[in-house]
């Protein structure tokens, strides 16, 4: 309890001492167990075209306008602060922000005055956020917003279900980007496609483009937006090989976003799909896990179960799947550890998949 007290102390110090950047700021935070850093750049390249000025703080890195900031802005409060001072400093109109743990645990969110939430599913993060008072929130349909703060008037939702109120009525999957038809609102339909690949994306498109139709940015701008935004490194991420067979790498690692990217890629395959899974990903299914998939091996020690092989390490799981592998085969790495992110804005299977010159 002291620690909390103390801990909330320096975050409104911290926004004190700053003036209290973000007053100035429209601020949008983006929380979820998924899709939340593709979900925030997506975003601001529809914000950016549009015409808006854009800071972006996330994981994978903090940008204005596109370009990559040496920032921190979850580690302190005073990091936060001086991360939004900047955004102020330079006429930014909106902050997009990627909630994460540490941000919560610094107490500072509740020193930012929020434009908007976006939640991308529900988890702990994301009731977080959702406890914080904000003007407009986007949400996936069917959640629960019961005893929270956010009056229903004030949601918009995303997803396949009748009832949202941006539904995605189409989605057509290639093996270089995505189509999307979505109908807003139950009255006006928009064609988007964008790079990104895979049913996650879909989802991470279709929550996106939700909040900028709230924001009430030129919708004649949406379809350039959303097919600025090229590549995310580590989702649904190609290795440039020489292998006559195709190598994918994508972050997922919880069960909804497991069976959207291994689903996903069993309808992009052409020819056989072989999966590893490193030891980030935890799913009490394999077998169900199986069934997208030709061949599977899991990182890690576990019984015995038809079809599926383990390995010791991340590299071993690769090197099994890669040994097998044939012209026009699909090798996908899934997981956190596949997907970190090395300085030099590619993956640990980048890495992996790189020739040791033996």
């Amino acid at each position: 309890m002291e620690h909390e007290v103390v801990g909330k102390l320096k975050a409104r110090l911290a926004a004190f001492k700053h003036r209290h950047p973000a007053r100035g700021l429209k601020v949008i935070a983006v929380a979820g167990p998924s899709g939340k850093t593709t979900t925030a750049l997506l975003l601001t390249e529809l914000l950016r075209e549009s015409g808006s000025s854009v800071m972006t703080l996330t994981d994978h890195g903090c940008f204005l306008n596109g370009q990559k900031l040496p920032l921190t802005y979850d580690v302190t409060p005073d990091d936060t602060q001086r991360s939004l001072t900047l955004a102020r400093q330079k006429d930014a109109d909106y902050v997009v922000l990627e909630l994460t743990e540490a941000l919560v645990e610094s107490h500072v969110l509740p020193t930012m005055p929020l434009e908007m939430s976006i939640i991308t599913g529900a988890s702990p993060l994301a009731d977080a956020l959702l406890n914080q008072p904000v003007n407009y929130t986007v949400v996936p349909s069917g959640l629960d917003l019961g005893g929270l703060s956010v009056a229903p008037h004030q949601a918009i939702s995303f997803g396949h279900d009748v009832t949202a109120e941006a539904q995605v009525v189409r989605s057509k999957l290639l093996r270089r980007g995505t189509e999307v038809e979505l109908v807003v609102d139950h009255q006006t339909t928009f064609n988007l496609a964008t790079h990104l690949i895979g049913k996650a994306n879909v989802y991470n498109l279709a929550a996106a483009v939700s909040a900028a139709y709230v924001l009430a940015i030129d919708m004649s701008t949406l379809e350039e937006g959303a097919a600025r935004l090229e590549r995310v490194v580590g989702n649904y991420d190609y290795l440039e090989t020489s292998q006559p067979y195709d190598v994918v790498v994508d972050g997922a690692c919880d069960d909804t976003s497991l069976e959207l990217v291994l689903s996903s890629a069993a309808t992009l395959k052409k020819r056989r799909l072989l999966v590893a899974l490193d030891a980030s990903v935890h799913s009490e299914d394999r077998l169900a896990l199986k069934r997208h998939c030709d061949r599977l091996v899991m990182v890690g020690n576990f019984e015995q179960a038809p079809g599926i092989d383990t390995a010791e390490t991340p590299e071993a799981a690769f090197e099994l799947v890669a040994r097998g592998a044939k012209k026009d085969d699909l090798v996908l790495l899934v997981g956190k550890q596949y997907a970190a992110r090395e300085s030099d804005n590619t993956t640990r299977a980048h890495r992996m998949s790189e020739p040791t010159g033996e």
